[in-house]
């Protein structure tokens, strides 16, 4: 039995929501025309490992996912298919005018870097431009993380997917518009639609499985979306079935570059049917069960996003201390690494940093996308939240501003410790072990162990990557 919580002004109810089970979350949505609807698809329902929250995905705005980690599954665990929610009041009617001002004050200056182009792209919107970027540094996904470059990249690239797209979305008076309405022209799958699609589902689903038709790359994100799928996490484990297939490893048959079997794939996940079964307990979990680990790229269970750690070593050490595994979010740091990629000097500063600032600008309910195609400096964006912050009447600066970033980390590592987390769960996969089967690049034990360790000092944390009690003094957190 499915309930869905309902809210209203000055009602909130849990309601049965029984003829909702098993509807898509476009389905759910179309429902629901004067609400606002947070739903799960039937991967939630079945409880995938990486099953999705979808925000709106039949409004066509701007459609938010709770994309990694599972959070549909929770929400399934506890029968929950839907939140809804109704509003009869504008924002506006709900902050203080000090408030509105600050907003205002944001949003202008906002406006005007975009007037600069300071990031080549915003125009499309979103982030397919780190195609190009990721292409031509070599550190694409290649043939599930094999290699890190593919002839051919620029038919999945933003100029390709320009040639579709029909519209552009937004959020509630972001002046950046980073949602993009494609449709696809040509094609097995020509005339299917999609709200919005992105670097890491377009370079996981594409490039990694040896996809370059655009086509067959929205029709898997949009079966993820129906689903409430993870589409990092659907690319990934696609990948890994395309070479165990390949080498003889699994019985089952899917080569890299089969736009239909690709597809039916994703539908066996999502319905949990056949090897979908086993898959839809995610990557981690797929390849104990078969023997397989070798294969699967992964770092605590979270499947890894669109970037070949062989080249910007510092996301090697981003993804192995990212709180829920392997993330490129935390701590971003291949622009950072451009000029010098493989030195391991000062990555372990600049990955601390990143996560700190990222931590406090989060804690604000700030958004990935405003800051770097905004400021084109996301640490500019740090000093315009102080101030807006300043403006609300606190009272901080830069240094206070990182300190509460730090003490965020430093709590969600204190989670992860007493989950049994510890050094041994900071580490790379098998695959980023090895060289490189393109170009030999690799990151040798004694180099990820010394940026580790430099790493683990910088933070305060021992050896084993626990944080040290004159570390929880020092951020006044309390055990």
């Amino acid at each position: 039995m499915f309930f869905k919580i309902s809210a209203e002004v000055g009602k909130i109810s849990i309601e049965d929501a029984k003829d909702l089970a098993g509807k898509t979350t476009y389905e759910v949505d179309a429902l629901f025309k004067d609400f606002r609807v947070a739903t799960i698809g039937p991967g939630g329902e079945r409880l995938i490992r990486f099953a999705c929250v979808i925000n709106d995905p039949a409004k066509r705005q701007r459609a938010g996912v709770a994309g990694r980690g599972g959070l549909g599954a929770v929400m399934g665990s506890k029968n929950l298919k839907a939140i809804v929610v109704k509003r009869k009041f504008t924002p506006e009617e709900l902050v203080a005018e000090k408030f509105r001002d600050a907003a205002a004050q944001l949003r202008r200056t906002f406006i005007e870097y975009l007037k600069s182009e300071v990031i080549p792209g915003v125009g499309l919107g979103g982030n397919l431009p780190v195609m190009q970027l990721a292409a031509e540094a070599k550190v694409l996904p290649v043939r599930n993380f094999r290699e890190g470059y593919i002839e051919g990249y620029e038919k999945v690239s933003e100029d390709a997917f320009r040639e579709v797209t029909i519209g552009k979305s937004t959020c509630y008076l972001c002046p950046v518009a980073c949602g993009v309405h494609i449709k696809v022209k040509t094609g097995s799958f020509a005339g299917l639609d999609l709200d919005r699609i992105e670097y890491e589902t377009v370079a996981l689903n594409g490039p990694n499985c040896m996809q370059l038709d655009i086509g067959t790359i929205a029709k898997v994100a949009r079966l993820c979306n129906e689903y409430g799928m993870d589409t990092i996490s659907v690319g990934n484990i696609t990948a890994f079935v395309m070479e165990c297939s390949e080498k003889g490893l699994i019985d089952y048959r899917l080569n890299y570059g089969d736009s239909a079997g690709q597809v039916k794939l994703v539908e066996m996940i999502g319905q949990r049917k056949d090897i979908g079964d086993t898959l839809a307990e995610g990557l981690m979990r797929t390849a104990e069960k078969l023997g397989l680990q070798g294969h699967a790229v992964q770092i605590k269970g979270l499947e890894i996003p669109g970037y070949d750690v062989r080249g910007p070593v510092g996301m090697a050490l981003a993804y192995t201390t990212a709180d829920r595994g392997g993330d490129h979010l935390r701590a971003w740091t291949i622009v950072a690494e451009l000029d010098d990629p493989f030195t391991i000097t000062g990555k372990a500063k600049l990955t601390k940093e990143l996560q700190d600032r990222n931590s406090a600008l989060w804690s604000l309910i700030g958004c990935d996308n405003i800051p770097g195609n905004t400021t084109g400096d996301p640490a500019k964006f740090v000093d315009l939240s102080i101030k807006a912050l300043n403006t609300l009447g606190w009272k901080i600066d830069e240094e206070k501003f990182l300190e509460a970033g730090e003490r965020i980390y430093n709590l969600t590592r204190l989670f992860n410790v007493r989950e049994g987390f510890s050094r041994k769960d900071d580490q790379l996969p098998l695959r980023f072990r090895k060289p490189r089967e393109d170009t030999g690049w690799k990151i040798t034990p004694a180099d990820f162990d010394k940026m580790l360790d430099e790493y683990y000092a910088i933070r305060g944390w021992d050896h084993d990557g626990k944080p040290t009690k004159e570390t929880l003094e020092r951020l006044k957190i309390e055990r």
